[in-house]
């Protein structure tokens, strides 16, 4: 006998592993439960509640907070080192602050339009590079003085030396400060929507600014203004960097993943859970995980935050899936030519929709309005069409089997072909056009035609 959980309280409940076939979750507050490997086939979870339990939301957005503050801190240190390269104000001093520059804006150009990862690649190039340079440089040098006996010529290379590894340092510490404030800037947006990038990326800058008044006051403003550009860029491209990994970048996948895995590591669950058949209609599902899931005709209508939810192994990480899916709104769109397999689009409106050579195998259609869809080359294998309106509909050469579901399905006439301007009035079934299908007619004429099946 299923069970029944209905409006109940779970949070931080385990069901790992447990046969929950059928179980009733509706309305309830499962927040951190866990569901890891669980068979809920054909479980409801209509209204539920999941994601984070409110104590890890709070103590997550505040780890946020504290992190973006250190980055802020190091962003602003990072230009200052640059600062204070620039106080001496001798000639290779300039060279190692022009070259730091142009690496740290060229890393800042590559996170914002390639991504944090390809940034961070060509920065640890960039560095090694650059050291490697340094160093053969330096020891071509140290071989010229050998034996000049000229002790202040070893110090001054000493200083060139420490001079270009502040440099270095001063642009690992601005990177490290980018990487952090967006990841902390998407951990908190994870949890508490766009304000929170905001706020995050705000206490980031305010702790900049004070350690550019603290630079001012040391060196002067001529280590300030290097500080305050870096802190700056920092700021505006992380906010950029951050906004996108919210939103599901696929360039800022990295920042995303790693921020995801964080906030989902003790939300709702159901990785490698067997969901096929489940229903979530308008349950809410911010940063749940469904990684490694069985969604054969999951049920997603009107289901909330599932943007945020951990959903990269599965046919939501689609955008427009995941939409049609949400919302069940496929009238007048053109869908020809896409895998939507195993999918849930019951009580859909499809009406006039294009469905070309659409894979819809094993999918649940039911009580779906396909009236004048174009369901041509369609493959339909083993798909639940029970109680769906077909009236209208161009079912050519459709790729129905025995196993597809056909049961009171509703359907006045249909078409062979769709319209073209030779035939404007392609081939229609009855032939009569004063003529309709009596009730379950259809049904029954396509299991005995192979005009209508490919069996």
């Amino acid at each position: 006998m299923a069970q029944n959980y209905r409006n109940a309280k779970l949070r931080g409940k385990s069901f790992k592993g447990q046969d929950l076939t059928g179980a009733d979750f509706s309305y309830c507050d499962i927040r951190g439960a866990d569901f890891t490997g669980a068979t809920l086939r054909g479980a409801n979870f209509s209204h539920a509640q999941a994601g984070l339990q409110r104590r890890w939301a709070f103590a997550l957005v505040i780890f946020a907070l504290l992190l973006s503050a250190v980055s802020g801190l190091l962003s602003a240190v990072g230009g200052s080192l640059l600062g204070f390269i620039l106080v001496d104000g001798n000639r290779q001093n300039v060279y190692v602050t022009v070259i730091s520059s142009i690496i740290l804006l060229i890393f800042f150009l590559i996170s914002m339009r390639q991504g944090v990862a390809a940034g961070c690649g060509f920065l640890a190039a960039a560095v090694i590079g650059c050291g490697l340079a340094a160093v053969v440089w330096a020891g071509i040098v140290a071989v010229a003085w050998i034996g000049t006996g000229t002790q202040t010529r070893v110090m001054e290379l000493a200083a060139v030396v420490s001079v270009v590894v502040t440099g270095a340092v001063a642009v690992i510490v601005s990177a490290t400060g980018l990487v952090l404030i967006s990841g902390a800037a998407v951990v908190a947006g994870l949890i508490a929507g766009l304000l929170a990038v905001a706020l995050t990326v705000s206490v980031a800058g305010a702790v900049a600014g004070v350690v550019v008044v603290g630079a001012v006051k040391i060196a002067g403003v001529v280590a300030a203004i290097p500080a305050s550009v870096v802190a700056i860029l920092t700021l505006v491209v992380s906010a950029d960097v951050s906004s996108r990994g919210l939103y599901q970048d696929e360039k800022q996948s990295w920042i995303s993943n790693l921020a995801l895995g964080l906030v989902t590591k003790h939300a709702t669950n159901f990785q490698e859970s067997d969901l096929t058949d489940a229903d979530f209609t308008q349950a809410r599902l911010k940063n749940t995980t469904f990684k490694k899931s069985i969604l054969a005709r999951t049920c997603w209508f009107q289901a909330k935050k599932l943007n945020l939810a951990d959903i990269r192994t599965t046919y939501l990480k689609d955008e427009k899936i995941r939409q049609l899916l949400v919302t069940k709104q496929l009238q007048n769109q053109n869908f020809d030519g896409w895998n939507l397999q195993g999918i849930n689009l019951q009580g859909a409106n499809i009406a006039d929709a294009s469905l070309v050579a659409t894979v819809l195998n094993e999918s649940n259609l039911q009580d779906a309005d396909f009236s004048r869809a174009n369901l041509t080359r369609a493959q339909l294998d083993r798909t639940d069409f029970r109680g769906a309106t077909l009236t209208g509909a161009y079912i050519g050469n459709w790729g129905i089997t025995p196993e597809t579901k056909l049961d009171g399905v509703k359907c006045e006439y249909i078409f062979l072909c769709v319209p073209t301007k030779d035939n404007p009035n392609p081939h229609r079934l009855p032939s009569n056009w004063e003529e309709t299908f009596e009730d379950g007619e259809f049904t029954q004429f396509t299991r005995t035609s192979s005009k209508f099946s490919t069996i």
